[in-house]
């Protein structure tokens, strides 16, 4: 099994950097809500994991 890491990004306010294994993917909020937009918010990885 792969580890995971999340930690935030420095100087943004809601990005975060997902770390699963060898891969690297970025969560944020829409810019509407103070976010720079940079990745799916993280509802929407959940829903993508729940198949939904």
């Amino acid at each position: 099994m792969a580890s995971i890491s999340v930690h935030s990004v420095a100087g943004e306010r809601f990005t975060q950097v997902v770390e699963a294994g060898k891969h690297q993917l970025f969560a944020d909020e829409p810019e509407a809500v103070g976010g720079s937009d940079r990745g799916p918010g993280p509802y929407e990885y959940l829903l993508a994991a729940l198949g939904g």
